[in-house]
Formats: C-alpha cells, structure tokens, sequence
C-alpha cells in the first residue's frame, strides 16, 4: 500500500487555488514546458470531483494521502476547516496538514486548534507569500517553536518555482530552522530543486530533515533528478518521500514515473509507504 505525502485534492477551496486554474491547451511545441511535455489529461482535476479522486486512490493502491494545507496569498487560500471536514468525509484516507501563514492573525491558535482535532502537521509556502520569505525569517519562529512543542511535522514547500529567484529555493534557510529545532521533523516537497546536491547534504546532515523531489523526480528528465534516485536507494534510504503532489500529474502517471526510476526494490517500500509510516510513528 502507498502513502502519498503530498495532494491538493479537487475540494472546495482547493479548486480556487492556482493549480486548478483552467489554462489554454499548448498547441505551439516551442511553448511546451518541462511540466507539460508528455503530461496526460488528469481528469478528476478538470471535473473537481472527489469523488473520482478517491476512485483514482483505491485504483493505484494510495492508502492515504497527506491533504497539505494552503495559505499562500495570491496563489490560493484553503480553509483549514474544510481541510477537516474531508478527512472526515473519508475516514482512515486522509491525513491533515492544516496550512499556516505567519502574516495572518490567530496561527499558533490556529495550529493549537487543528493539532486538538488530530492534524498531523502545518504546510507553509514561504515563497509564494504576498511578500515573498526564507524560511529563517524570524516571523516563523513562534510556528515552528509551538510545532515542535506539539510533535507537529512542519512541510516547507522548496523548488525553483517558489519566489522571486533562486535564493528562495537554496537549502541554506531550511537548515538553519533544522539546527535550531532539531526535533523538529521537516519535510521539503520539490526537494529544493535545482539545488539538489545541497538538499541531500543539507538531509545527511539534519537527521530531521525528509526530501519529497515529487515531480522533480517522476517526470522524466529533469535534471539532476538520478541523485535522489541514488540517495533513496543508498545513504537516505529511510528519508525520501514519495509524493505526488496532485493535481500536478493524476496519482496514476505521478506513480508510474516514480516506479520507472532506478529504485531498488527495498527503496520502493520505503519511499512508497515505510519511510511515511515511520515519520507519521506507525512503525
């Protein structure tokens, strides 16, 4: 069975959030992207319908799924409490990461509140606030001191995509928040891509670090993509993630492109399931 670390589900407020944004089909090849080559129709997106997206789960063997919150200004604002009411909706499916945005009022209540209902964890995306962050800025302190203080896992969303330029994605600003709170557990969707060398020293270095290259890894040919392919399979085999990070890919494409890399097989357990249950404490 599998253990996604990381969707948007076609719910409520996800469906106003920019990954569901209705854009124009690429006819002209020399605008084609990275992320659109080869992209097939993910049609429980284009639908918004849950209800297939959970048809598509029971389809690829996706026990569970981390609904990862969002605050993000501009790029989309999800109430944490529809965010419960799925998980509710669907008992044992769902696992709850309330979204976090340390501009806003009330988040450490906020935090304490969705911890109280059984959240696993907080997702923030410093990069896409209305004024971009690094993860060190000291106005996230008081979340991470109240996550750590609670057992929360913290996500902080990391790629070339998030923020201004590429300083936004360097490890650099996670590993500060990983040596002041080291027993924090962080988990990085994106992997820092392109910083990939850094990602994994900054993982070897922070035992409390986890890397989730998603797309970055399961859509072929992004560069680098191999080096986390060798970390799971070697000196990381307990801390790389699988996620597909829907709506980028539907669960069955993000998942064949994963199982299509070079893993061993004992790296496919762990990034599939194992390595998620034991940061989740259930093994």
């Amino acid at each position: 069975m599998i253990i996604d670390f990381r969707v948007r589900p076609p719910y409520k407020g996800y469906l106003n959030t920019f990954n569901f944004r209705k854009s124009a089909p690429v006819t002209d090849p020399t605008k084609e992207t990275i992320f659109s080559i080869g992209k097939r129709p993910n049609v429980s997106a284009i639908e918004g319908s849950i209800e297939m997206f959970v048809g598509e789960m029971d389809a690829t063997g996706t026990e569970r799924a981390v609904i990862m919150g969002r605050k993000a200004d501009n790029f989309g604002m999800v109430d944490n409490a529809e965010i419960y009411e799925l998980s509710q909706k669907y008992p044992g499916r769902f696992i709850p990461f309330a979204g976090v945005n340390p501009n806003l009022p009330g988040m450490i209540e906020e935090i304490e509140k969705c911890a109280g209902l059984g959240f696993r964890g907080v997702g923030l995306d410093a990069g896409w606030l209305r004024k971009p962050l690094l993860y060190d800025d000291p106005i996230f302190d008081p979340i991470f001191e109240k996550c750590q203080q609670l057992g929360l896992i913290v996500s902080l969303t990391s790629s070339f995509m998030l923020g201004p330029d590429l300083t936004y994605s360097d490890p650099d600003a996670i590993q500060h928040v990983a040596l002041k709170y080291p027993s924090l557990k962080i988990v990085v969707p994106h992997g820092c891509w392109p910083h990939v060398h850094k990602a994994l020293a900054l993982a070897i270095r922070c035992p409390n670090v986890y890397l989730m290259p998603d797309c970055y890894l399961y859509i072929p040919h992004f560069p680098l993509s191999e080096e986390y392919v060798i970390a799971a399979n070697t000196y990381l085999k307990y801390r790389i993630l699988y996620a597909s990070s829907y709506p980028v890919r539907c669960l069955e494409q993000a998942l064949e492109g994963w199982k299509a890399r070079a893993f061993t097989d004992e790296a496919l357990r762990n990034t599939l399931h194992d390595n998620a249950a034991r940061l989740l404490g259930e093994m």
